[in-house]
């Protein structure tokens, strides 16, 4: 179990390089503050998730609930190869700012968790796993484009493809 933790949260966490790579491109710099807000509601996001998705399949089959759980993981692996990133043109990382940004990296970390805990995978284990690998991608990008914003341009839409090629093969 977990190893498909791992490999969920790491998929759903990877284009949150792609948002730290967005950041750092405009020099902007994740604050201590930022990292624990996007922390705390990756976590409690993605932990209400697991929840209700365990719960959800207590009203079906394990079947359906299986069947359920891994059509939301296939649709947001379709939907993350298709989705655009977008540009945010603040310069200042605010705790504001990072709230927005918690609410919407925990978008597709809370679709993978209700996914998860309908097919039985989960616990405290994955929202933890979901929420630590979120904030290390986005300061990770972030320091990487920080440094090197002159020389390359990473494309957040191969990050997006890649993320949502690894959630339709789990």
């Amino acid at each position: 179990m977990i190893v498909k933790c791992i490999l969920l949260a790491l998929s759903a966490s990877i284009d949150a390089l792609g948002l730290g790579i967005t950041y750092g491109i405009k020099k902007t710099k994740m604050s201590s503050v930022g990292n624990l807000i996007i922390f705390v509601v990756l976590f409690c996001l993605s932990g209400i998730s697991v929840f209700i998705g365990h719960y959800i399949s207590v009203l079906f089959s394990p079947i359906a609930s299986a069947l359920l759980g891994a059509s939301l993981l296939i649709l947001l692996g379709v939907y993350n190869i298709f989705k655009s990133q977008t540009k945010n043109c603040s310069t200042n990382f605010d705790a504001k700012e990072a709230f927005i940004l918690g609410l919407a990296v925990a978008v597709d970390a809370s679709c993978v968790s209700l996914g998860s805990g309908m097919i039985g995978i989960g616990g405290v284990i994955l929202p933890f796993l979901m929420a630590v690998f979120h904030t290390f991608f986005v300061n990770c990008g972030n320091l990487v484009a920080n440094n090197i914003v002159q020389k390359f341009t990473i494309s957040s839409k191969l990050l997006s493809n890649l993320s949502g090629i690894i959630l339709i093969f789990i």
